[in-house]
Order: C-alpha cells, then sequence, then structure tokens
C-alpha cells in the first residue's frame, strides 16, 4: 500500500541560512535525527513513497531549495525562486520546476503545493481541497510541526476528512515538539490518540443515528479486544435490525464480559458510553427489550424499525398478560391479539386505549408497507416528521408506558 507524508513549510526566521534553527530530533525507538527540517527527518523515519510538503507564497522555499539542492544544481530555477521570494511571492510553476531537485535530493517523490493562508473560511476550505487532491490512494501521515498553529488544526481536520471521503488510512500524526527540549534532544510525539478519539466520537454518532453496534467492531480491535468478540457485535446489529433480539442479545451478552475491565486506548474513554448504549440487554422479557428498542428508534426518527418494535411490544404484553407464548405465533401472539381486539370492538377496554392501538396498527402497516391508510385521522401524522414523532410518542406512553 503507498505512503504518502504531508507536512508544513513555514517562514522560520530564526536562522538566516536554515530557516530553523538546527535541531535533533529523537524518536520513540530511540533514532536521532539532526535537522531543521522536522518534515525531512521524519520523511527519513517514515520512507514514504511520496513527501506533500505543503506553504504559502511567504513560507522559505527558497531556504528549503538551498539546503538540499547540490552546488550549483538548477542553477537558474533557484535564482528565480529566491528573486520570487523578494517580490511578489513563489508561484506553483516555479515549484514545479524545482520538484525534481527536491525529489532527488529527498530520496523520494517530492510534491510542493502552494495553499493559501487560511484567512478565511473559503480560503480555509481550499486547504483542504489542496490536500485532498495531493495525497494518493493508500496510507498518509502527517506532520503537524510547522507553519502557522492553526495550518496544524487544519491538517489534523483533513486527516479526518480524508478518512471519510477518500478512505485513506491516516497511519500517523506526528509532531516534533521544540518546546520539550532538554539537554538538546527534541522528542517525537506521535498524535495518532486524539485520531482515535475522533474515530470513537464519529462511531458513537453513527451508532446513535443508525443503531448499528458495528461501527464499535473495528475500533476496538484496534485497541486490543478479541476479533471473534468484536464481531459479536456486527452479529448482533444484523440480528436486532432484522427484528431477532433473542439472538442480538445473545451476541451482545458473549461481548459484554470485554467491557468488565478497563479497556486500553481510547476505547476505555467510551467504554461507558458503550455499555449504555447496550444496556437494553438488561432488560428482564421480551416485552421490556422491545419497549426500550422502539423509544430508541424512535428518538432517532427510524420510523419504520420504532413501530414495528412497538407493536410487536403491544403483542407481547398482551401475551404475558393472557398466559400465551410470546415466542409462538400461531399458539401466542396470534391469538393474543385477536382476542384483544375483540375486547376493544366490544367495548372493554377505554377509548384512550382503543383510539391508541389503532393508530399504532394502521401507523405500522403503513410504514412497514408503503400504503397509506384508508383514514384521513390516521394519514395525518405521515405529512411530517414533526407530527409523526410527536403522535408515536404519544401512543407509546399509552400503550407502552
Amino acid at each position: 500500500m503507498s505512503h504518502a507524508l504531508v507536512t508544513f513549510l513555514g517562514k522560520g526566521r530564526e536562522n538566516p541560512e536554515t530557516g530553523y534553527r538546527q535541531t535533533t530530533y529523537r524518536f520513540a525507538d530511540g533514532t536521532e535525527r539532526h535537522t531543521p527540517f522536522f518534515g525531512l527527518a521524519l520523511s527519513e523515519h517514515l520512507n514514504p513513497a511520496t513527501l506533500v510538503i505543503l506553504g504559502t507564497r511567504g513560507s522559505q522555499w527558497g531556504v528549503l531549495v538551498e539546503h538540499l539542492a547540490a552546488q550549483g544544481e538548477e542553477e537558474e530555477a533557484r535564482l528565480a525562486l529566491l528573486e520570487s521570494e523578494t517580490r511578489m511571492g513563489v508561484d506553483q510553476a516555479l515549484l514545479d520546476r524545482l520538484a525534481p531537485l527536491m525529489s532527488r535530493a529527498v530520496g523520494r517523490k517530492v510534491l510542493p503545493r502552494l495553499i493559501p493562508y487560511g484567512r478565511t473560511e473559503a480560503e480555509q476550505r481550499r486547504i483542504l481541497d489542496a490536500i485532498a487532491e495531493t495525497v494518493p490512494a493508500g496510507q498518509v501521515s502527517f506532520d503537524l510541526t510547522h507553519g502557522f498553529r492553526h495550518l496544524g488544526m487544519l491538517g489534523l481536520l483533513s486527516a479526518f476528512m480524508l478518512e471519510r471521503i477518500r478512505k485513506l488510512t491516516v497511519s500517523g500524526l506526528w509532531y516534533g515538539a521544540l518546546d520539550m527540549t532538554e539537554g538538546g534532544i527534541t522528542p517525537v510525539l506521535r498524535l495518532d490518540g486524539l485520531a482515535a478519539v475522533k474515530r470513537w466520537v464519529g462511531a458513537l454518532d453513527r451508532f446513535d443515528a443508525t443503531g448499528d453496534y458495528g461501527v464499535f467492531a473495528p475500533l476496538l480491535v484496534q485497541d486490543g479486544v478479541a476479533h471473534d468478540m468484536a464481531h459479536c457485535l456486527e452479529a448482533a446489529a444484523f440480528h436486532e435490525r432484522t427484528f431477532n433480539l433473542a439472538d442480538a442479545r445473545r451476541k451482545l451478552q458473549t461481548f459484554l464480559p470485554a467491557l468488565d475491565d478497563s479497556l486500553p486506548g481510547a476505547s476505555g474513554l467510551f467504554q461507558a458510553r458503550l455499555r449504555e448504549r447496550l444496556a437494553w440487554v438488561t432488560e428482564p422479557d421480551l416485552f421490556a427489550w422491545q419497549r426500550r428498542l422502539a423509544y430508541q428508534y424512535l428518538d432517532r426518527r427510524d420510523f419504520v424499525r420504532s413501530t414495528v418494535f412497538a407493536w410487536e411490544a403491544v403483542v407481547t404484553k398482551e401475551c404475558l398478560g393472557r398466559g400465551l407464548d410470546a415466542a409462538k405465533f400461531k399458539e401466542g401472539r396470534e391469538p393474543a391479539i385477536e382476542a384483544l381486539e375483540a375486547e376493544i370492538q366490544a367495548g372493554e377496554h377505554p377509548d384512550w386505549k382503543r383510539a391508541a392501538y389503532w393508530m399504532l396498527k394502521n401507523l405500522r402497516n403503513a410504514l412497514a408497507h408503503g400504503n397509506a391508510p384508508a383514514y384521513e385521522h390516521y394519514r395525518k401524522p405521515l405529512r411530517s416528521a414533526e407530527a409523526l414523532h410527536e403522535e408515536l410518542e404519544r401512543v407509546f406512553k399509552r400503550l407502552l408506558g
């Protein structure tokens, strides 16, 4: 899989010859590299196929090129670059002329790219667009050390954006911590924990919107949870979304012991939140499972699943109240609902229960089968999401408590 490193180039006026100060960077494995440009040190350390250097018109392009160039190499283009920096600023065409020089010096393909300063929202979006257009498929690492401070934040944001829209794998977020220098050694930090936290936040958002437990599985595996345990979440999501709550609950109960001990990595930060979202399996019986899920899917405005779970909860409640087997259709669920409807028609139940029951049944049939109810009274809630949500919430409270 191809690997690209994205780094930022700032102004670096501390040293007239090197721009940035000469620094000894120490990586976690103990290796050290002495250079003013951390992006170059990181490039040697990671050995990516492509090095993408992002800078503004005012960045120290001339200093970087002079640092890399051999004596007399591309002298005309280098002089043009230095002259342009003292006048209107660097242009992309000139950087493209010098890209082969940089590539030869670094030992890999170098793509120097001009980006705007990011003063406005439009310019900030253009920076994200430039990164998305330049980074090839595969893995990408980001060096967030140099450049304006806000460029580091944009680099972090672009990492998450690339994962979502380009399906790239962000393999590392790196920072040369110059302010932590001690004894002439500057530590190199990995900020991958921030990316892991962002992935968990995104997974929680996706789960809250869809109810799909499977979004947590790869994050848990990444933090050391056994693959077969994490796979239980994917299986549970399938069973729940096909209304097979017995098997969904069984899979979740198999997984839950994984939450008994503290989870490593970012997973540990979200362990309690994950347990909250699995809490329906602790309910005592089928009616309670169905009732809780009906409300959860209503909160997500997944009206089809919400009404199906609510309807099944009503049927289960009737089975339990009549001593019938809720797990069997012919011997339990069908006769329970037939008995209830006969009692409603005979006037044996209060008007509020009769009205709520027929409303739920008509809305459930309409949403499950795509057919509009015959009567205007039952069609009315289907005119807007707000009206449907309000009506279902009212019906649920009356029938399910």
